[in-house]
């Protein structure tokens, strides 16, 4: 199909077919509304943009986004997110010009401009509004990581086109015919040794029935090249993925393989992804016909995976999977024994992957080495305090005139508002039982939210009338910036300017743990039921010192934030202004961020009951973990 096929042009319409792009209109418009949680008007702007939200009324599928993209393409380059179930789309092109361009070509019925394009499946008139939003919700897409086409991940090498588009059509054609065992989840071959899924191992004293097809021999020397010193490949494993398929993380055992293995894309590229044992996280797309090297570090300590989903966001561009199907080349040792530089994950030192799955000594004592030699900056292990910090803390613990002190202006309330937008992209999700507990609220209520951030709960539930407060202005911007109809102000959530007993629900969401001593936690709750009224009430999130997420030696930590230099000014990144001569901030030129920190004070199991213990007037209705917090709900009396 010639690329301007796809538009119907100079079609006399029928007026019932007016009649009819009104009401396809108003249905979009629900869903929209409804998925995106603003109002039409919020989300649309009468002034021209280079930004466009497209109602193409199809299944946010591979056709909607390729017949979109071949019209699109008519008018320059563009960024073009389509979202899976839902009837529209989000359009940014790099300037005004272009998009002048298309709303000129376009057709007008009322308000409504659109063209009728020829989808796969049928004929259908595609709206276009012009929007000021920077990105949509999209029904979770946003949530999907933007995986990168280059990382720097050590040990880790991407190869590109490693084999021909013919190459790739005759191994596919030549697998299919080819017995496949068939797993839960997918299609599999095994030549040389079969993989044992769950273990990620082989049984060495049981060999395949089957050597590595002669079909693959030619690919299977330039692998063997690409390897050496160590010896030829031995061992293959054929992986078939349909769209929604994936593997959860993992790395494969150390003794049977050796430190070397590759895996090759056919028919579909892939976004992979990896967590290293610092903490570390990187997502890669791995186009169709690549290679990928696994080397030292990211083979021995880094775990990997392919999420389950049907499709990827790559350098901010969707991109829809479709049938891939890898081949894993490994080598096999012809002893047990593995002498890696990582022993905490190494099965002949001591690593036992069933009884340390979820408590790794061996991991927890090499971590706090290095903590120690100062090598580990921003992992799941906080660093311990400075005896300057030190210093600080014992000092705030005497304060007891109930106001902030200089751990509270220097380490929250200045770095939030330094790091607000950065921040800010990192809290778009709300987390489940939060909303739920919004949502269980009677219709109508008066909530605060104290300590608001960027006001990621403000829009959860729509029957309430919420109010948000909290102390950066920078995120209170970006909290108006969100929706207009949001009600928020600048407030010390230790002195709210908020009458008493006014408030059916109060929240408090990583707020209490940033206050540096007993006192001031103490008042800042205080606060909170002050201004809730009788048989109201209080939900209290605070973070645990026995998360998974992190590692603390000690309660009272200064937690690095790793500032991106796109965030940053410039003056810091060279280290011209004075901030870069403090201790507290320095630059690290590898990640491209500057290291900034915040106070914490992690609670111990039952701490905030202890703590609220002190205190009268309510009573503790529930309590229990989640997402890193211990979490309390308090009904006043």
């Amino acid at each position: 199909m010639d690329q301007f096929d796809v538009v119907v042009e100079g079609r006399d319409k029928p007026k019932n077919s007016q009649i009819k792009l009104d009401k396809k209109l108003t249905i979009a418009i629900a869903t929209l509304t409804k998925s995106e949680k603003k109002p039409f008007a919020e989300l649309i702007s009468q002034d021209p943009s280079n930004r466009l939200i497209a109602f193409h009324f199809g299944f946010g599928d591979h056709d909607d986004f390729n017949t979109l993209s071949q019209y699109l393409a008519r008018f320059g380059m563009h960024k073009l997110l389509i979202f899976p179930v839902k009837n529209y789309a989000y359009i940014e092109f790099q300037n005004l010009d272009q998009t002048k361009q298309l709303f000129d070509s376009l057709q007008q019925h009322e308000n409504i401009r659109y063209v009728n394009l020829n989808y796969p499946n049928k004929e259908r008139a595609t709206m276009f509004f012009y929007t000021k939003v920077q990105e949509l919700i999209g029904g979770g897409v946003n949530e999907i990581p933007n995986a990168m086409t280059k990382v720097n991940i050590p040990g880790l090498h991407l190869i590109h086109d490693f084999i021909s588009l013919e190459e790739e059509k005759e191994i596919i054609n030549q697998l299919d015919q080819l017995e496949w065992s068939k797993l839960k989840q997918r299609r599999v071959q095994h030549y040389g040794y079969e993989f044992i899924y769950g273990e990620n191992t082989v049984d060495i004293s049981q060999p395949a029935e089957k050597p590595i097809p002669l079909f693959l021999e030619i690919v299977r020397k330039q692998i063997s090249n690409i390897i050496q010193p160590q010896p030829e490949i031995n061992q293959l494993t054929v992986n078939e993925y349909l769209p929604g398929m994936g593997i959860p993380p993992h790395f494969d055992v150390h003794p049977p393989f050796h430190e070397k293995f590759v895996s090759i894309s056919l028919l579909s590229g892939i976004v992979m992804s990896f967590k290293s044992f610092k903490g570390e996280e990187h997502h890669l797309y791995l186009p169709p016909r690549s290679c990928v090297l696994f080397t030292g570090e990211v083979r021995y300590a880094w775990f990997h995976q392919i999420p389950s989903r049907k499709i990827d966001k790559v350098e901010g561009q969707t991109l829809f999977r479709s049938r891939r199907v890898s081949l894993t080349f490994r080598t096999i040792r012809e002893n047990l024994k593995c002498d890696c530089e990582y022993q905490f994950f190494c099965e002949s030192q001591g690593y036992n992957p069933i009884t340390m799955k979820n408590k790794n000594p061996l991991l927890q004592d090499y971590l706090k080495k290095l903590n120690q030699l100062g090598y580990i900056t921003d992992s799941k292990i906080v660093p311990n305090k400075t005896e300057q910090e030190t210093i600080m803390v014992e000092e705030n613990l005497q304060n007891l005139n109930g106001v902030p002190t200089d751990i509270e202006k220097k380490y929250v309330y200045d770095i939030y508002e330094k790091i607000a937008p950065h921040f800010s992209s990192t809290r778009y999700k709300p987390w489940p039982k939060i909303e739920q507990f919004l949502l269980s609220l009677e219709p109508g209520s008066l909530v605060a939210d104290v300590g608001c951030g960027n006001g990621k709960y403000l829009g959860s539930n729509q029957d309430l009338n919420m109010l948000g407060t909290d102390r950066s202005e920078n995120l209170l911007k970006i909290c108006k910036e969100k929706s207009e109809v949001y009600q928020v102000f600048s407030a010390d959530s230790l002195r709210l300017p908020l009458k008493s007993g006014k408030f059916d629900a109060t929240i408090s969401i990583a707020v209490i743990h940033h206050f540096s001593n007993p006192n001031l936690r103490k008042r800042a709750i205080s606060e909170l039921l002050r201004i809730t009224r009788s048989k109201g009430l209080i939900l209290i999130y605070v973070w645990a010192m026995e998360q998974e997420e992190k590692q603390f030696n000690e309660q009272d930590v200064f937690v690095p934030w790793n500032l991106q230099f796109k965030y940053e000014d410039e003056g810091v990144i060279d280290g011209k202004q004075q901030q870069q001569q403090e201790a507290d901030v320095r630059v690290d030129d590898q990640k491209k961020t500057v290291v900034y920190k915040r106070y914490y004070h992690v609670f111990r199991e039952g701490e905030i009951e202890a703590l609220l213990g002190e205190m009268n007037g309510f009573q503790i209705i529930n309590r229990y973990y989640d997402h890193a917090n211990w979490v309390v709900v308090l009904q006043k009396d």
